[in-house]
């Protein structure tokens, strides 16, 4: 987008963006039921992905395994929830955040001694005393299973200016420290100073920090000053990092291997070293960076290399750091490897390092796997299998690896006859079989009787309105089978959304303001709540990718058009 820099640093930009409207309901009369309702993915052969529960409705961002099997995790609205190993979850506590851009809840971790402490950490963004602020904080859980948070104990809170790039990994180390991943919280739209405080050692932006459970550096670190333990320059390990969003533990080293996000042209994968700077904002992947590499700030300015660097194409724009696999169960050319994600073009890759930190495999061409989803974390299962986290359909994804003929995904599509409330067309024409197998269809509508075939219609007898499960069985030509199961509530009339706003996609200028206005009305519980989802779309050299936004409550939307530089685009949700 074409734009120029005054003196204040303000962007004035003299073209428009573009906004696209979409009117939706949550209780609308399509469900879907099963995966998201995404692409189906491609996978190497042998290897399928399993959905595992989260407790989030949206936006998932961050998930933590405790010692039993069960694991946590957190949505960007500030919601924690807790899921058993038996796939069962349960919300234990909404926090208090700012859910702009990229702030929110963004960060969770299980303490390494959770088993006798019970403690977890969390990292998000909220307001503090009026000022945008990213905090790390302690929470114990209370009851057994998990019922709730105790008051957060609060390690640190840093103020940040930009609404990007903030907090975003924590990593327990089995000797109880703690790794902490911290933006450079500037502003993405320009070549913005504060950047350069990614290169300042006393300073806690654009840093990997190795830190006590009580926020003190530990003393090991490179710039560690034993009269100040608490000081950002004791707590730094390493610097000059734009946005590391996710990183692991090498399973050998303990070095820290980050997935560092770039600005308009490289992504980054680095082995950290101690003390070493990674170069931003002087630096993107190996090349100077444009517009900040004239700076005085940025004269004389080293980079560490990276472990791998791709630019910007089909291989994606916005890495997500991934971690090494431990396990036994996938093939012997995936032992080893570390696995990783680009959240933009949705798919997943692996890499191989020796043990000196180079490079001995470049990630695939065409990817691991594609379609995979919006992967914004990857963890290791209790028997190493690699687990991720897609934010767009709110669900872990577990890479399960069995030789042979591999199970069928069944999913739903379950549209409600408006005119008539008890009839209902089921569709299983999403289901897939990744070795391409001719599928059958079994339906059970949870009323006793049952159906065949790929599309079905069902009128539901009597007048009861309770809600009934129903399920989908799909067989594939060896007979193995994948089921979904869902909810349906004969004789309920789907709620009615009007929306006043453009009927087709309209320009806007930045800052101009959006004004739509909704209501919703049920035949059964009367008027009912509006919400407004925002998503960014940015495109960059012909790919794009979204950034999820706000939540607004209301029956009005009054909104000013933000850009991310480049094309942008707004979709609104109500």
């Amino acid at each position: 987008m074409n734009g120029d820099i005054g003196k204040a640093g303000v962007r004035t930009l003299g073209v428009v963006a573009r906004i696209l409207l979409i009117a939706a309901m949550i209780a609308s009369a399509v469900v879907v039921a099963g995966s998201s309702a995404q692409a189906a993915p491609s996978l190497p052969a042998g290897f399928t992905v399993k959905d595992m529960p989260t407790g989030q409705s949206e936006l998932l961002t961050d998930f933590a395994f405790a010692p039993d099997g069960s694991y946590f995790t957190t949505g960007k609205n500030g919601r924690v929830a807790w899921v058993s190993a038996a796939g069962a979850p349960r919300t234990i506590a909404t926090l208090p955040v700012v859910t702009v851009q990229d702030l929110g809840l963004s960060g969770i971790a299980v303490s390494s001694d959770y088993a006798t402490s019970g403690d977890i950490y969390l990292a998000r963004t909220l307001m503090v005393n009026n000022q945008w602020t990213m905090r790390l904080s302690a929470h114990t859980v209370l009851g057994s299973p998990p019922t709730s948070l105790a008051p957060e104990r609060v390690i640190w809170d840093l103020p940040i200016q930009s609404d990007v790039h903030t907090i975003t990994t924590i990593v327990p180390a089995a000797d109880g420290t703690l790794w902490v991943s911290m933006g450079d919280a500037a502003d993405f739209r320009y070549a913005d100073p504060l950047a350069l405080r990614a290169l300042d050692i006393t300073t806690g932006y654009g840093k990997i920090l190795h830190v006590q459970p009580d926020g003190r550096g530990v003393s090991s670190n490179p710039f560690y000053d034993a009269a100040a333990p608490s000081s950002w320059k004791s707590r730094v390990y390493a610097s000059g990092f734009r946005s590391p969003f996710r990183f692991s533990l090498d399973p050998t080293t303990g070095a820290p291997i980050v997935g560092d996000v770039g600005w308009e042209t490289w992504e980054e994968i680095n082995l950290v070293r101690p003390g070493a700077s990674y170069g931003w904002p002087c630096w993107e992947g190996n090349t100077r960076t444009p517009a900040y590499r004239d700076m005085a700030a940025c004269a004389g300015v080293g980079n560490a290399a990276p472990l791998w660097t791709y630019v910007h194409g089909p291989l994606g724009t916005s890495v997500t750091g991934g971690i090494v696999y431990t396990g036994s169960s996938y093939p012997e050319q995936y032992r080893g490897a570390y696995f990783f994600g680009d959240y933009a073009s949705q798919r997943v890759y692996t890499l191989r390092y020796d043990a000196q930190g180079k490079l001995t495999r470049q990630p695939e061409a065409g990817g691991f796997g594609v379609e995979n989803g919006l992967p914004v974390k990857f963890a290791a299962a209790e028997n190493g299998d690699i687990v991720y986290g897609d934010i767009g359909g709110s669900r872990l994804k577990r890479l399960v690896y069995a030789a042979g003929n591999r199970p069928p995904t069944a999913e739903a599509v379950i549209t409600n006859d408006a005119a008539s409330p008890r009839s209902f067309t089921f569709d299983a024409s999403r289901s897939i079989d990744l070795d391409g197998g001719a599928l059958t269809y079994r339906w059970d509508f949870g009323d006793g009787t049952s159906a065949t075939g790929v599309k079905v219609n069902h009128t539901y007898a009597g007048t009861d309105t309770a809600s009934v499960e129903a399920r989908l069985t799909v067989t594939d030509p060896q007979g193995a089978t994948g089921t979904t199961t869902f909810t349906v509530a004969p004789g309920n009339r789907v709620p009615v959304l009007s929306v006043v706003a453009p009927q087709t996609a309209q320009r806007y200028a930045v800052g101009e303001p959006v004004q739509l206005t909704a209501t919703a009305t049920d035949a059964e519980d009367g008027d009912r709540p509006v919400t407004w989802n925002v998503v960014l779309v940015h495109c960059s050299g012909g790919y794009c990718h979204d950034h999820p936004g706000e939540e607004v409550a209301g029956a009005t939307y009054n909104r000013p058009f933000v850009d991310h530089g480049g094309e942008t685009r707004l979709k609104i949700t109500a």
